[in-house]
């Protein structure tokens, strides 16, 4: 009889005290319109090698899908949210300007990950003042501060390409 309970206690703990969750993968995809191949789990992490982004899937994801066609999946007629991005590939980027007017407007090469203050532009070695001496919405610099003709502007800010 002691070795009977024994032998089950045994069983119980080691279904109990052993047991784990589904194990979750992680999945490489050379871009982000590559089909996934394979029903993804929730939990799944997906790392796109063209842009250097990890998402993880919020639900399970049919093998049809991209990172795509999944994002596209989330509009109000079909509310459906299958990924969240983990990370982006951020980059830093400077150019600078000559200025030609009275106040001047510079287009960006980029889309600055925040508007205005995530910006830093110096007037001929001198740093301006955001909001105050400049603004910025989308990708075009105002210039709000006084400039004369061939003042020498650079401009320095962060920005995502994906």
């Amino acid at each position: 009889m002691k070795k009977y309970i024994l032998t089950i206690a045994l069983f119980a703990i080691s279904y109990l005290g052993f047991s784990q969750t589904t194990p979750t993968a992680q999945l490489r995809v050379a871009d982000r319109t590559t089909a996934f191949g394979q029903n993804l789990p929730a939990g799944t992490q997906i790392y796109v090698v063209s842009d250097r982004t990890l998402w993880q899937a919020k639900i399970g994801i049919p093998s049809a899908l991209s990172i795509d066609t999944a994002l596209a999946a989330l509009t109000a007629a079909s509310p459906i949210d299958y990924l969240v991005k983990i990370n982006s590939n951020v980059s830093y980027f400077v150019q600078s300007f000559e200025a030609a007017a009275t106040p001047g407007t510079y287009t960006l090469t980029y889309l600055p990950l925040l508007p205005t203050t995530s910006i830093t532009v110096m007037m001929n070695g001198a740093a301006l003042r955001p909001t105050t001496d400049y603004t910025s919405s989308e990708k075009v610099l105002t210039i709000i501060s006084a400039q004369s003709e061939y003042d020498k502007f650079v401009v320095s800010y962060t920005y995502t390409n994906n």
